[in-house]
């Protein structure tokens, strides 16, 4: 029998038992993470599957024993990565988030369960990144669950997370599949949805994101800014500026006005992100056009499929057998019927 895959299922079982022991009447946490994490709890068989693979392939990378290799969990949110990774016995376990509230609700949670995390760091990939420098923090592996399609600069993120000390492994697991035709038309649902219609807030909302339509949010910003244009003018800069936020969408809208040449500064159809935060609605990525921007000599990436999980109706499972057992023949890069891909990348000494 496969140790580690031994090792996974022992921490899995552990962490789910603890997890459904919690009570959670008594946790002052967000309603934002509290919602996530009942949300966990309450489907432990769909997702506990989804990051058995993951760890497989973190583990697979690791070239150390688990418990002399430090483990990132970039973007945790309620922290079930976290927890699992303390569990497995890594030698140091830190937690990221770019919320705040996400970082001290995990702090609580960590501390209900009885898993000690040995750092929190709030703030995004430069933040990140100097408190590990401040902190003599060396890292042998950075792991995300649906983390990468969010990810509002993928050039800057990996540009600067390529300067950590080497050799280290990252594996970052995303649903936002766009190799699957049927995930891709949910995707792009998303999209038109985030940009046109908004949300409503409800209980467990999370505050950092926004509410009303994309689009309407780039209106406001540009008219502030150009107050002498005409309303025609604000939306067609605000319709150019869609995956764009902050002064990115100011600079963009100059640039245009300068030239008189108005062009979308979005090369996808539908893709667009939260113009305060950056924060995309489900980046349908171009996995071919990360691939070149990442790999390198010194660098290998690969972009690797997942089985479907599993519940406990027999009807709808046995699709999933057929379509995972097509998935085993047709190997592992094969993402036209997976659920998610993984992005796996190892960063070598040079």
């Amino acid at each position: 029998m496969n140790t580690s895959k031994t090792i996974i299922d022992q921490s899995i079982e552990n962490v789910s038992i603890k997890l459904q022991n919690l009570d959670m009447d008594k946790l002052i946490i967000s309603d934002y993470n509290r919602r996530y994490l009942n949300d966990y709890i309450d489907n432990l068989t769909f997702f506990m599957p989804l990051y058995k693979k993951l760890l497989e392939k973190v583990i697979d990378k690791l070239t150390k024993p688990i418990s002399e290799s430090n483990f990132v969990d970039y973007g945790g949110g309620c922290g079930i990565l976290t927890f699992l990774a303390v569990e497995l016995g890594f030698k140091k376990v830190i937690y990221n988030d770019i919320y705040k509230v996400s970082t001290e609700d995990v702090k609580i949670i960590s501390k209900a369960l009885n898993l000690k995390v040995n750092y929190f760091i709030t703030g995004n990939v430069s933040q990140f990144i100097n408190y590990l420098k401040e902190h003599t923090i060396k890292v042998d592996h950075i792991c995300s669950f649906d983390v990468l399609e969010h990810i509002y600069n993928l050039e800057d993120w990996f540009l600067k997370i390529s300067q950590l000390p080497k050799p280290f492994s990252l594996c970052f697991m995303t649903s936002a599949n766009a190799s699957n035709p049927y995930i891709k038309r949910k995707l792009k649902k998303i999209h038109y949805k985030a940009e046109f219609i908004g949300s409503k807030k409800q209980k467990g909302w999370k505050k950092r994101d926004s509410s009303l339509p994309f689009l309407e949010i780039r209106e406001n910003i540009i008219s502030e800014i150009f107050k002498n244009i005409d309303k025609d003018l604000i939306k067609v800069l605000a319709k150019n500026t869609r995956g764009l936020c902050g002064d990115d969408i100011i600079k963009h809208a100059k640039k245009q006005l300068a030239s008189n040449n108005f062009k979308n500064s979005n090369k996808h159809a539908t893709n667009t992100c939260d113009p305060l935060t950056g924060n995309w609605a489900e980046h349908i990525i171009n996995i071919n056009n990360l691939r070149n921007l990442i790999e390198n000599k010194t660098t290998s990436v690969q972009f690797t499929n997942s089985f479907y999980s599993y519940s406990q109706n027999t009807i709808f499972n046995l699709p999933k057998y057929i379509i995972n057992f097509l998935m085993r023949i047709l190997g592992k890069e094969s993402l036209f019927l997976s659920p998610s891909y993984t992005l796996e990348i190892e960063y070598n000494k040079e």
